[in-house]
């Protein structure tokens, strides 16, 4: 706890590097898809309501489709109702993946595959 500060501040850079990756990556690859940027938290609401999907088949997009597992907002009461919740606490290329999995099952549904 004493000599902890420089690597404190080391993941907080990461972490809000992760954090402008992903709204950058979502913004160009799948912009129904929107970032709620968190105020002191990896863990990130993605807004997915314009993809016009129930609760059920977006969990089943996000799952079936992309193979991730994310906290679905429904979890959180009705209010959630078409947001996900991804952890972006992660090695940058684990990210990546996950956003481009996000992002191509999300062209499929927009393109009626």
């Amino acid at each position: 706890y004493e000599e902890g500060l420089p690597w404190l501040e080391e993941l907080r850079k990461y972490l809000l590097a992760n954090i402008d990756f992903t709204d950058r990556y979502l913004r160009e690859n799948a912009p129904q898809i929107r970032l709620i940027r968190p105020e002191g938290t990896y863990l990130l609401w993605l807004d997915m309501r314009d993809l016009g999907l129930s609760g059920e088949d977006l969990e089943r997009l996000v799952t079936e489709k992309a193979g991730l597992w994310l906290d679905g907002g429904t979890m959180f009461g009705p209010e959630g109702t078409g947001f996900q919740r991804i952890n972006i606490a992660c090695p940058r290329s684990v990210l990546e993946e996950a956003l481009q999995r996000l992002c191509s099952a999300a062209a499929d549904i927009s393109s009626g595959r």
